[in-house]
């Protein structure tokens, strides 16, 4: 069954979402970060080259039209539709995007959620998508952790 995980509160979600990525792929899976926009891939890109060396984390952009690359553990990209994504994907979702309307909705996603109103009700929406598709839950709440 498919899981959804939400961390929410989170202060600096830039920030989460490079260490997100990394614990990711140590774990052994391979991450797509998804974003509806160009310029927050740009950044996260260059967020991830600025890390630490012994930190760095193993990345390009990926065009959704251009076959997906076999060795790279994290992949960035921004499209008007959800790409069909093999199994061992994770996704994690920068985006008001619902991965569970995906042509074949992944097995797990991440959902970055910030402090303000706006982020969180939209959460919520996808909190209820994701459930009502058949996902299972969890729900970590990032208030006073960095």
């Amino acid at each position: 069954m498919p899981k959804a995980t939400f961390y929410t509160h989170v202060v600096h979600p830039a920030v989460f979402a490079c260490r997100l990525a990394g614990r990711a792929i140590r774990d052994g899976g391979r991450v797509l970060v998804w974003s509806d926009s160009a310029d927050t891939i740009t950044r996260l890109d260059r967020d991830l080259w600025q890390q630490d060396a012994e930190s760095f984390i193993p990345h390009e952009i990926w065009q959704i039209n251009e076959a997906m690359p076999s060795e790279t553990p994290v992949l960035l990209a921004t499209a008007n539709t959800l790409p069909t994504l093999a199994a061992d994907i994770t996704v994690l979702n920068l985006s008001s995007d619902f991965w569970s309307d995906a042509p074949q909705p992944p097995e797990r996603v991440l959902e970055i959620v910030g402090n303000s109103l706006e982020d969180l009700a939209e959460a919520r929406e996808r909190f209820r998508a994701y459930r009502q598709s058949g996902f299972n839950i969890e729900h970590h709440k990032m208030e006073g952790k960095a």
